[in-house]
């Protein structure tokens, strides 16, 4: 079996982000376990510091995706002119044709996570759960998108079919996809968070219908595998073909 090349700055520096944000999950399921009156904003108290940190955390994440000077993967800074080098001569039609496979796969994610999301808004409204289970569940997604990108994402594998997250669709809709719990509870805490992840998704979504050439692998030589100096995909299943023994 040869040898895997080492890692790349960018992947270690995603694994260590992701490490940072399974620390965030852990404390916060620990406050959740031990002390749930912390995790509730609606209280009429002054926010916790636990509270404040996961406002910051999340935000900041938010934040990085509209800066084009972001030390974030191709995946989402695509998005930007710094990050497009066309293909000699593509295929408009080609281009055409991808963009409606993207977004057929795009609303299936629409719907999916739409859908399961609004269980937990029904079983807040009739008190089933509360805000603390919600802001578990806000801190889960937050791990979540970064698991999505470096191990697993049930989304490209079932839903989608992209080759890599460097070619996802929706990579940066991670940003009002973790704050969706938050938009059930009517508090300026969790309505910033889903205002800023609602404005990282509409720049987004503008830049892909004004620009689709930057999107796609077949228009975009920087999201081609030969091209690719990231290799977020070398820890992904299923397993990219490049890190097969």
């Amino acid at each position: 079996m040869r040898a895997l090349p080492k890692p790349t700055k960018l992947t270690v520096r995603y694994l260590r982000s992701v490490t940072f944000r399974l620390a965030v999950f852990l404390f916060v399921a620990a406050l959740f376990l031990w002390a749930p009156d912390w995790l509730d904003f609606t209280a009429g108290k002054p926010l916790t510091v636990p509270l404040v940190l996961l406002w910051l955390a999340v935000a900041c994440s938010m934040l990085a995706q509209l800066n084009p000077k972001s030390a974030l993967t191709a995946g989402c800074m695509k998005q930007y002119p710094n990050r497009f080098e066309p293909v000699a001569n593509y295929s408009r039609q080609s281009l055409k044709e991808a963009v409606r496979q993207q977004n057929r796969g795009a609303l299936k994610v629409a719907a999916v996570w739409l859908t399961g999301n609004l269980v937990f808004g029904i079983l807040y409204w009739r008190r089933t759960i509360g805000v603390a289970e919600l802001v578990l569940l806000c801190a889960f997604y937050y791990l979540s998108d970064l698991i999505c990108v470096l191990f697993f994402c049930p989304f490209q594998t079932f839903l989608m079919g992209n080759r890599c997250c460097v070619n996802c669709r929706i990579f940066a809709w991670g940003s009002w996809m973790m704050a969706t719990p938050m938009a059930f509870i009517p508090h300026w805490f969790s309505w910033s968070l889903v205002g800023l992840g609602l404005v990282v998704l509409v720049v987004w979504e503008v830049r892909f219908r004004r620009y689709p050439e930057r999107f796609w692998f077949g228009s975009n030589k920087l999201l081609q595998c030969a091209h690719c100096q990231e290799q977020l995909c070398r820890y992904k299943f299923p397993r990219s073909p490049r890190f097969r023994g």
